[in-house]
């Protein structure tokens, strides 16, 4: 009975680490991109020479980036390296002055505009379809390079992942989201934004600017989470490409000259 309970035991602890182990693998909840999944993908570098961040970004033409405004930074120089899925990919600097969405108050938006500096051949993302945006209980897809784990209790920690992550997340209401904002007082209240959350599955630092993907078109761009410090515990906030349409495909239109012409 002795032999036999120690190995009852075993088993169990082996379950016990085994599920451990698989739920930390799940934290993050992505997988690696189909082949043919995402070749509208950028990954964009922002660097000062000494140190570099990291964001996503969506080809919506083809010679415009649509990502988050926030991963621009001033001094820094931007690199995009293109067809970074299924790759190799191909690095071009970004020289034209990034386009931002800025309101009738002056405030800027979380969402920016890239032009690269000549034309790529690599197939776009369509732009939505306003008539038929996602609703709460819609799965939507989300992709980056960010962490694919945490650390102890969920605790954020630093990481990349060396392929494209993929991750399907739900569409849901916003409240929660907005009180959090409140109570921060945050500059984000203004902005227009949808939330997506799913158990186990969260973005990360490094996947903001990241499109999400509804029916194959872009209608998010990732902007940021609720929880920075706790993996998998608030919702995410992904700027509303449908609030800002006529700004995208205006800015897209104008000739360089007129690129910080408009005012929402």
């Amino acid at each position: 009975m002795g032999g036999i309970t120690r190995l009852l035991l075993l088993l169990w602890a082996g379950v016990t680490v085994s599920t451990v182990v698989d739920l930390q693998k799940r934290i993050i909840g992505g997988r690696t991109c189909g082949q043919n999944e995402r070749p509208y993908h950028v990954r964009l570098r922002i660097t000062n020479g000494a140190h570099s961040g990291f964001c996503g970004g969506s080809l919506i033409n083809n010679q415009w980036i649509l990502t988050a405004a926030h991963c621009q930074k001033p001094g820094r120089t931007m690199y995009a390296t293109l067809g970074v899925h299924p790759g190799p990919g191909q690095t071009v600097q970004i020289t034209a002055p990034p386009v931002i969405y800025t309101d009738n108050n002056g405030a800027r938006h979380d969402i920016m505009l890239l032009k690269l500096p000549k034309a790529t051949q690599i197939q776009p993302v369509p732009l939505p379809d306003c008539n038929n945006r996602p609703r709460v209980g819609d799965a939507v897809q989300i992709a980056g390079y960010g962490a694919v784990n945490a650390g102890h209790n969920n605790k954020r920690v630093p990481g990349r992942a060396n392929t494209l992550q993929c991750a399907d997340t739900t569409v849901v209401d916003c409240q929660r989201l907005r009180d959090l904002k409140v109570s921060e007082n945050s500059p984000r209240l203004s902005h227009y934004w949808f939330c997506g959350q799913r158990a186990g599955v969260d973005t990360c630092p490094g996947d903001s600017g990241g499109g999400v993907v509804y029916h194959g078109k872009i209608y998010g761009v990732h902007s940021f989470t609720g929880d920075p410090d706790y993996a998998c515990q608030e919702a995410a906030g992904f700027m509303d490409v449908c609030a800002y349409i006529r700004w995208i495909r205006d800015t897209i239109k104008k000739p360089r000259r007129c690129l910080n012409c408009y005012r929402g």
